[in-house]
């Protein structure tokens, strides 16, 4: 009998992407968080992702349109998302706009983000942007995805999670040595300098957090022009 090597092919990949800046972004970071303050001094924002009004804020959008720190970065973003939305298939990836662009803070116990997308209409990626970690060290530029991400659901508070649209998967109960394939969950714990980049889609998520510690993060959505 011929003996046949069986192929091992997902049929059902979720296109991801990620970049970490290090250390030579600091000094921008440093003034994202500064206009984020200044922000929400002048502004309520919106505050329906949160557990509680008095945990969490959340700008409005269009922050590039205001501030030179976030204008430089939505041309970062930009630059960054058209390579990998082009080689996750989308071939108008030169024609990009960035449609919307925030800014989240949780500052108290408790706070986290429901599940929620940011697709609709013309909108195809999405993502999010650390000027500040929840993890430090002291060499940014020292830098394992590894290290900050795993399936499954993290035991990190203020993690992101993002949720695996095959349903079906969060059904399957057992042990396994590797949860890539079986798990419904993907988490990236937040680092400072960090780029994450997906699909609109998908579906995600912030884990409650447990201290008043300050959690910074910049959301973003992707259209077509």
């Amino acid at each position: 009998m011929v003996q046949l090597t069986p192929k091992f092919h997902p049929i059902f990949p979720i296109p991801f992407g990620y970049v970490n800046f290090g250390e030579e972004f600091r000094e921008l970071n440093s003034y994202l968080i500064r206009d984020i303050e200044e922000e929400k001094s002048v502004n309520d924002g919106k505050k329906r992702t949160f557990a509680k009004n008095s945990s969490g804020w959340q700008s409005h959008a269009i922050l590039e349109r205001k501030y030179p720190s976030f204008k430089e970065l939505a041309k970062v973003i930009l630059m960054t998302a058209k390579p990998i939305i082009h080689a996750s298939g989308v071939s108008e990836a030169e024609d990009l706009v960035i449609q919307s662009l925030w800014a989240n803070m949780c500052f108290a116990a408790g706070g986290f983000s429901n599940p929620h997308i940011h697709g609709s209409g013309r909108t195809i990626w999405s993502g999010v942007y650390y000027p500040k970690g929840i993890v430090e060290k002291d060499n940014l530029d020292e830098f394992d995805i590894n290290e900050y991400s795993g399936y499954g659901v993290p035991a990190v508070p203020g993690a992101l999670v993002c949720k695996d649209g095959n349903i079906a998967k969060r059904m399957v109960k057992f042990e396994m040595s590797n949860k890539k394939y079986f798990t419904g969950n993907f988490y990236i714990i937040p680092r400072e300098s960090l780029l994450i980049l997906f699909p609109a889609w998908v579906e995600h998520y912030v884990t409650p957090t447990v201290d008043n510690s300050k959690r910074y993060s910049i959301s973003f959505a992707i259209n077509l022009k």
